[in-house]
């Protein structure tokens, strides 16, 4: 093969990826073996896996590796081409000897697809041996590329003890027949087995410039057309995995069988090697079969797939809510078993976002996929009814990706034997356990964050209080009569801490509400902390505490105080009027200190003096004199305040979205905010029902101190007008 062409080619195949958009990522690289020749075995989905495999793998690794293509594939310009790169049909009469000729001298590594072909519909069953589905076949997972594998290990250890024996005869044959002849260099090598696992993620079918114009310019139908459908989406936008797994050292694995064998007399080597071979060959494929399936990386398609199979029993229609909480149990729980590979796509960023009432465009395009192709019927009332003889429905075998593509997700998931009893167990289990299971897991994330960092912050002179970070759930006491309906949320202001909201918390918590105060990211601990953090950081705590409260009521009020209020009236913005009403205290829109403009400047200085490691000149942080000083940091690190200047901007920009009822509260007098910031909300925002209320206060942590119950009672009554209460 030679290595200008394979060069051109990976060339011209990157263009095509950058053109494309093509995700393709590359883990497992500590796995490979080094200088040593090696058979590469994966799974088979798509056509285009010809191409994009060896390329990745020459990308990542430097080995220019040869492949089996199918035969109809030989033909033409793409045929010469194929050829060029060291491509070979599946027919050559030689191709046998070519592979095990290469892997022998380790003159090139190899790339076979075990299945047998593109397995379409990723119907793959375990009955002792791994049984595929390919177009009118079904039937064990081919044992070529092991036979070729373990002959190549002991052809070359023959070759190796017919040299230091003088078999010329054995050595002529090899030479004849396998192009092998004794030098030093194959002491040295063994033949290794890597298998490879190939993950998509989505998977959708759906026109796509790649399918249109080839079916424009050359009128393409029936099959091609499908896999163009499917794989022009993949190619231009799916998260495409190549991971290596462990390889298996063929030298090792029948190692001890060849040393008894080989001491059989009179038999030829032909026939023992033959022996062994048959030994080896089926549990070796059934080997690296099981190390790619149970390494397929999970998704959140798989997760969706298994559990709307697993709760279609039920035949009344179930809530969205319901599945949702389904799929985020058993996401927690898979992780947290640690057995399986799980995607980016499932981190708890994500998975915490599927109650926070807004746009969700992981679960909303698989939801609408569902429906499409008629395994889920949407009803009134954000209801669903699963339609089990659609699901169950065996599809066939070329369109499956098409019109079925969540059973063949499903096909892919349903190997992972204890990730599937996870999803199933979860389906049996009912709302209200999920639901308090799930808060609980949700706060108990939340103290865990924080732990960590008041661990790895500390400081004996700067930190605050343990107690003072915690977030925290506030209920009604046994007396106080709940309500069931609304809970309220609640986020503090900047270097300060959960604490400072507790009073209002208990008022609220007096009057029934069940309430959560979360910690915003890098508070609570150390100023130093707060460096490290940003104001998605601060979002995403927001996000959680939000996630808890949707798990104990329906309905979710939303209170920030300062720094608070801004990520508070963020959220409004997002959650339109998902969110029940939206309270902000002193919101910091706007600071009194014109310092405050000049921080992104400084901060651009710093890093500049950075690059040039010059210290001088350079500074992080300036002391302050907070209000509180028990709750609040008394150091204000740059970075933080150009976080929180991203913020008001990103917040300022987003007010016109605000849509729920909205009181804001602004002291008259505050200090630190600027109050006409508060008249810049007011009018910006397009709730219908919005309230500005401006007591005289002349400092800027209202919610505390001798006067907080006047801002207390401003709210309640805001509550009470809105029937909340």
């Amino acid at each position: 093969m030679p290595t200008k062409t394979f060069k051109y080619t990976s060339y011209i195949v990157s263009i095509i990826e950058k053109l494309a958009g093509s995700n393709f990522s590359v883990t497992g690289l500590e796995n490979l073996p080094k200088n040593s020749p090696t058979m590469f075995v994966a799974n088979h989905f798509t056509r285009s896996e010809t191409f994009f495999v060896p390329y990745l793998i020459h990308k990542y690794t430097g080995r220019q590796i040869r492949s089996l293509a199918s035969s109809y594939l030989f033909s033409g310009f793409f045929g010469r081409f194929l050829k060029r790169i060291g491509g070979i049909s599946t027919k050559d009469p030689d191709r046998n000897k070519i592979i095990i000729s290469d892997l022998i001298n380790n003159d090139h590594d190899w790339l076979i697809y075990p299945e047998g072909g593109m397995v379409k519909n990723k119907n793959i069953t375990k009955d002792g041996f791994y049984i595929s589905q390919i177009d009118n076949r079904t039937g064990p997972v081919r044992t070529g590329s092991a036979v070729l594998a373990i002959k190549s290990q002991l052809y070359r250890k023959d070759i190796i003890d017919a040299y230091k024996s003088s078999n010329a005869e054995l050595l002529k044959f090899f030479n004849d027949n396998y192009d092998s002849r004794y030098s030093e260099k194959l002491e040295n090598h063994t033949t290794f087995v890597v298998p490879i696992t190939i993950s998509y993620y989505p998977i959708r079918p759906g026109k796509n410039l790649l399918e249109s114009f080839t079916r424009k310019r050359m009128g393409i139908a029936g099959n091609i057309s499908e896999e163009l459908e499917i794989e022009g989406n993949l190619l231009s936008g799916a998260r495409i995995n190549l991971h290596f797994n462990k390889a298996i050292n063929l030298a090792d694995y029948i190692g001890v069988k060849r040393g008894l064998v080989y001491q059989i007399p009179i038999i030829k080597n032909e026939t023992k090697s033959n022996i062994i071979t048959r030994y080896y060959k089926n549990s070796l494929t059934t080997d690296f079969m099981s190390t790619i399936y149970k390494n397929i990386r999970i998704n959140f398609d798989h997760i969706f797939s298994a559990s709307i199979r697993f709760l279609s029993h039920k035949e009344e229609a179930i809530s969205i809510d319901h599945l949702k909480r389904v799929i985020f149990l058993s996401t927690h729980m898979i992780k947290k078993i640690e057995r399986y590979r799980v995607g980016d796509i499932l981190c708890d960023r994500n998975m915490v976002k599927l109650f926070n009432d807004e746009r969700n465009p992981i679960f909303d395009g698989i939801l609408d996929l569902a429906k499409d192709q008629g395994e889920i019927t949407a009803l009134d009332n954000n209801l669903i009814k699963i339609n089990q003889d659609k699901l169950f429905n065996e599809a066939d075998f070329h369109t499956a990706r098409i019109n079925n593509t969540l059973e063949v997700i499903f096909n892919e998931f349903k190997l992972l034997n204890h990730a599937m009893n996870i999803v199933k167990n979860i389906s049996k289990t009912s709302d209200d356990h999920l639901k308090l299971k799930i808060q609980k897991i949700l706060i108990h994330k939340d103290e865990e964050i924080y732990k960590k960092d008041y661990k790895k912050y500390y400081d004996k002179k700067l930190s605050k209080p343990v107690g003072y970070g915690v977030p925290f759930l506030g209920s009604p006491s046994f007396l106080t009569k709940k309500n069931d309906k609304f809970s309220i949320l609640l986020c503090h202001g900047y270097k300060s801490c959960p604490k400072e909201m507790q009073s209002l918390s208990r008022f609220l918590n007096d009057r029934g509400f069940y309430t959560y105060c979360v910690r915003m990211a890098g508070h609570g601990t150390n100023p130093t902390n707060i460096k490290d953090i940003t104001w998605q950081d601060w979002d995403d705590s927001f996000q959680r505490g939000y996630s808890a409260l949707k798990n104990i009521t329906d309905n979710v009020i939303v209170i920030g105080f300062s720094t608070g209020g801004l990520v508070s009236l963020l959220n409004a913005s997002k959650k339109g009027k998902n969110l029940s009403a939206v309270i902000a205290i002193n919101p910091a829109i706007r600071l009194r200190d014109i310092r405050s403009n000049l921080v992104s400047t400084i901060d651009k200085w710093n890093n500049l003096l950075g690059r040039f490691k010059i210290k001088t000149g350079s500074f992080e942080y300036v002391d302050s004199n907070p209000e509180d000083p028990k709750m609040n940091y008394s150091r204000n690190y740059l970075k933080g305040v150009v976080e929180l200047k991203k913020l008001m901007d990103k917040c300022d920009k987003s007010l016109e979205n605000v849509t729920a009822p909205t009181l804001l509260i602004q002291g008259s007098q505050d200090p630190v905010v600027n109050p006409q910031g508060a008249d810049l909300i007011y009018y910006k925002i397009k709730s219908k029902d919005k309230f500005l209320s401006e007591p005289d206060f002349d400092n800027h942590v209202i919610i505390n101190g001798k006067r907080k119950e006047e801002v207390f009672k401003i709210i309640l009554n805001f509550l009470k007008k809105k029937n909340f209460l």
